[in-house]
Order: C-alpha cells, then structure tokens, then sequence
C-alpha cells in the first residue's frame, strides 16, 4: 500500500534551496522542527543528498555485474527509517542505520550484485525495482507493504522531488519559506527536471499557513487530484 507523501523542504523566496545559503537568513532547526509535526515514519532522499550520510568513498563493484530482479531484503524492522534512492549503488555505508533510523536503499536492477552484498553484510535494508531506473510508483507501494510506512517525507533534492511528482506520487508539499532570495540560476530548486513537454503546473490547495521564527512561513498544500 502506497504510504501518504509529504515532500518537505526549506527554500528561499525564489524556491532556492542551497542550505548553506539559507543558514544566515534561517532560524536554527526550524526545518526539523516543521518536520517533526509531521508525523512521517520515514523520509527519503535521492543520492546526492544522502552522500553527505554515507562513507566518503564510493561502493567500487569488483565485477560490475548487475543485480537483475532480486525480492525485497528486509534486515529489520524499525520505528522510523531513512531511504536513501541509488539507482545504480554508488552510496557505501558503514552500518544499517543514520541516528535511530534503520536504513533502506532503493535500487534499480543495475545496482551490482555485489553491492546488495555489502549492503547485507551491512544490515542495510533494500527495495530492487525497475530494470534501467527506479521504479518509483512500485518502490513506494513494496516500502509500505514489507515496512509498514505509512506516511514518508520527501527531502529533496530537487530532481528526486521532480521524480516523485511527475510520477503522481506526491500528496502533499510542506514548505518553510525563509525571508531571503539566492537568485543563482544554477542552484537547484524545490522542483527540478520534470519533463518540460509538461502543458500544465501541478494545481496545489492551501491547508495552512503559518508564521515561524525570524520572518519565515510554513505553508502547507494538497496536490489537487482530478
């Protein structure tokens, strides 16, 4: 069963969302603090962001041999977990867990067929789904049957949001907006890389809003369903 989607993120005025470029112009763990009222039992992250968790070095496969269709691992069950989506393995970690989170990698069927043993040796759960990419709607569906999440948070960055959205998968948007502008064209946004043949935006419904320390806003949307 497909767990309720919150994508959660901090950005700026112009949907920036450089972290380092926010800290002057944002109130320490306001963003944990948004989150916690959440009531996730997960978040997920692509790989780019979740390398700032994993070992310095990348996995380096010994034969490169892919995977191929492999059932779901799970080495535990937890109260709370981190997911981290690898496509293709690159991410080495040292234990099965980020804090008190078990960890979950989400793969696609080209992830080498060693690397799922590192991540046994490790107690690293994983999810294998999708021949070339990950399939991101089966993903969510096999998290929600084998580990019992209910509702995940969506973190960034901005390219595994714009994933998530384009393949209809996001329910929600928890936005902290902070009073600064970072203006960089290069800089990833909230959203990135959805198909730009796209005719439409994604029609959102306010929920709430809601004023947080130094000048920032907590604005809470439904995606609007047809």
């Amino acid at each position: 069963m497909k767990p309720h989607i919150i994508c959660h993120m901090l950005a700026s005025v112009d949907g920036r969302i450089d972290g380092e470029a926010l800290e002057a112009v944002t109130q320490e763990g306001e963003y944990e603090a948004t989150a916690a009222q959440l009531g996730g039992d997960a978040w997920l992250c692509g790989r780019t962001t979740m390398e700032y968790f994993a070992e310095e070095d990348p996995f380096v496969s010994a034969s490169n041999a892919p995977a191929g269709p492999q059932p779901v691992f799970v080495a535990r069950r937890a109260d709370a977990y981190a997911i981290a989506v690898d496509t293709r393995g690159k991410l080495r970690w040292a234990k099965g867990s980020l804090g008190d989170d078990h960890l979950i990698c989400v793969l696609s069927e080209q992830a080498p067929a060693d690397y799922l043993d590192l991540l046994r040796d490790k107690g690293v759960s994983y999810v294998v789904c999708g021949a070339s990419s990950v399939d991101l709607t089966r993903a969510v569906d096999l998290l929600g049957e084998h580990f019992g999440i209910r509702t995940l948070l969506l973190e960034g960055g901005g390219h595994i949001n714009g994933a998530f959205l384009q393949a209809g998968l996001v329910d929600e948007l928890s936005l902290v907006l902070v009073p600064g502008i970072d203006g960089r064209r290069e800089v990833p946004a909230v959203f990135d890389g959805v198909n730009p043949a796209r005719a439409c935006a994604v029609a959102l419904k306010l929920r709430s809003v809601e004023r947080r320390a130094k000048d920032a806003l907590w604005l809470r949307y439904e995606v609007a369903r047809a």
